[in-house]
């Protein structure tokens, strides 16, 4: 089968296709024909080599998270062949830029009727963190007022769509150039992070923060009483806010980081949710898995909606 191989870590150039053995099954996996997959931050860290500590030193790598696809062979009792399914691997183990991917059942579910296959691989991820971060993490209640830093973000655009399910207020900050977007989304109202601030005075029951730039310190003027910050990475961009970062989380009650699991149970209420047109994703851009370098590139250099999307095999 083909994949996309890193022989080293490094820059969006790395990436060289090339012919690699089929992944075996082990009992409670399915083997998806990998018609698609998608760009997630996190993908870009593990191809820099900033999580080599956990995902090896040295050798070759296939990375990718979020798959979409056909069972051609499956030694699970959940999946038959035939049906299509979507869903993520854990990041730092990876494999999804492959035209074959061994996946296990917990990790899948099937793929909403309505979207292609190139459409549903730009939710797995992204979207079950939002969904687990607001729900689990935030303890997210209908009718709630919510904020949700980085709205038109790939993580960012499914929170709005979810809370706007519950029922809330939703105050969405982004760029100026993607006001307008976060508009259509559904949010209530639109803070360009480029002009304005948020009001200190004005008080959130979830503040979401989807870029991970902040910590609770940084906002905890914006939290009701009862409220939660929720954030994807804590602020955790230096040494300094790391240090910051990690204090609020051992010190600050209402504070949490989403740590997303692969989780059949949130894949298939997400299915739900684009069943019921509540959910849908938002495709920046597709590119073909020979065209990786430019998908990395254009992630890293950021300024987009939604997510960047991978046909493999349409």
């Amino acid at each position: 089968m083909k994949a996309a191989v890193i022989e080293e870590y490094g820059s969006a150039d790395r990436f060289v296709i090339k012919d690699v053995e089929q992944p075996g099954l082990e009992d409670g996996q399915i083997l998806v024909s990998n018609r698609a997959s998608s760009v997630n931050p996190v993908d870009t860290l593990v191809r820099q080599g900033k999580t080599k500590l956990i995902t090896g030193l040295f050798g070759e790598h296939i990375i990718g998270s979020d798959f979409s696809g056909v069972v051609v062979e499956t030694k699970s009792k959940k999946f038959k062949v035939g049906d299509e399914v979507f869903g993520f691997k854990n990041a730092l183990k990876g494999h999804a830029y492959a035209q074959l991917v061994a996946v296990d059942e917990d990790n899948a579910a099937l793929k909403p009727e309505g979207l292609s296959f190139t459409e549903a691989a730009a939710l797995p991820l992204a979207a079950s963190t939002a969904w687990q971060g607001m729900t689990d993490d935030g303890k997210l209640q209908p009718n709630s007022n919510v904020l949700i830093n980085g709205c038109t973000g790939g993580v960012g655009t499914a929170a709005v769509q979810i809370a706007k399910h519950y029922g809330c207020t939703v105050t969405g900050v982004c760029s100026t150039a993607n006001v307008e977007f976060a508009k259509t989304l559904g949010c209530d109202k639109v803070i360009d992070y480029k002009t304005e601030k948020v009001p200190e005075n004005e008080q959130f029951d979830l503040y979401f923060d989807a870029t991970g730039n902040y910590t609770i310190s940084d906002v905890k003027n914006n939290i009701a009483p009862d409220g939660m910050f929720v954030s994807t990475r804590g602020g955790m961009q230096d040494v300094k806010s790391t240090l910051q970062g990690a204090a609020d989380l051992l010190l600050q009650s209402k504070m949490k980081i989403v740590h997303v699991k692969p989780q059949t149970a949130d894949l298939q209420k997400l299915q739900l949710l684009v069943d019921q047109g509540k959910l849908k994703p938002y495709i920046a851009a597709t590119f073909g898995l020979e065209d990786l370098q430019q998908a990395h590139e254009m992630q890293e250099k950021g300024g987009f909606t939604g997510k960047i999307a991978i046909a493999i095999e349409e």
